[in-house]
């Protein structure tokens, strides 16, 4: 790789960019795993609140299995 031409000045503010570009794509990332995240825990609760539902009723469970095959 061929040395880089710039100044001093001109290195120091590219860096600095780049770490300023890089925080921002950090803490987007971040919050788009938070909105996962949330979305992943509402799922898994609705499940959760179905399988209790289906436990709490098993014959009609297993009627609306039957049927399903039939």
């Amino acid at each position: 790789m061929s040395p880089y031409r710039a100044t001093d000045e001109q290195i120091e503010r590219e860096i600095a960019a780049l770490e300023r570009i890089g925080r921002v794509r950090l803490r987007r990332a971040t919050a788009e795993l938070a909105e996962i995240d949330r979305d992943l825990r509402e799922l898994r609760r609705e499940r959760a609140r179905r399988r209790g539902l289906v436990a709490a009723t098993p014959g009609e469970a297993v009627a609306t299995a039957d049927s399903a095959v039939a």
